[in-house]
């Protein structure tokens, strides 16, 4: 065979090769961009889903957010509440104890004037220093009006004895 013929078959097998090259090329190439096509999608609907739940924990995060600020508003209510409960019963407690203390003086004063009690702790009367001050405290009496012939009667010392002896006399009928 001549040169020329093999020459024809060499460009003709060349160029086979080179359109099977070419073709594969394309073949390939247009699998990568459907290949990465496919890839953009998945990232794609990934992201969308990674953004839902991050919306999602977002509003979470919000809501127990103002959830521990409404719990921590209710707390500091109650702790108000009970500064002003507990400022009330100190406010009563000393209340109740200066009407203590005026009872217990005014019992102390009118124990002091009173000639019938005697001295708890010694058994005693009080002593005339204690009667005046409690007088002096109890500030100006007005005078007793005088009795009545009645009242005299009934506050002499014999009334109502029987002359002979330390016994009362029966009532009249």
């Amino acid at each position: 065979m001549d040169t020329w013929v093999w020459i024809v078959i060499g460009v003709i097998v060349l160029a086979i090769v080179v359109v099977a090259v070419l073709v594969a090329s394309r073949k390939r190439a247009e699998r990568e961009k459907v290949e990465r096509a496919r890839r953009d999608e998945e990232n794609r609907q990934r992201a969308r889903h990674l953004r839902r739940e991050a919306e999602d924990q977002e509003i979470e995060a919000k809501e127990r957010h103002a959830s521990a600020a409404e719990a921590q508003a209710v707390a500091e209510r109650a702790r108000v509440d009970a500064e002003r409960k507990e400022r009330e019963a100190r406010e009563r407690a000393e209340s109740a104890d200066e009407v203590r203390e005026r009872v217990e003086q005014q019992r102390a004063q009118a124990d002091a004037l009173d000639p019938d009690v005697m001295d708890g702790s010694t058994g005693t009367e009080p002593d005339h220093e204690a009667r005046t001050r409690a007088e002096a405290q109890a500030g100006p009496t007005a005078p007793a009006p005088d009795p009545t012939p009645d009242q005299a009667q009934a506050e002499h010392p014999a009334h109502g004895r029987h002359a002979a002896g330390d016994a009362p006399e029966a009532p009249a009928r």
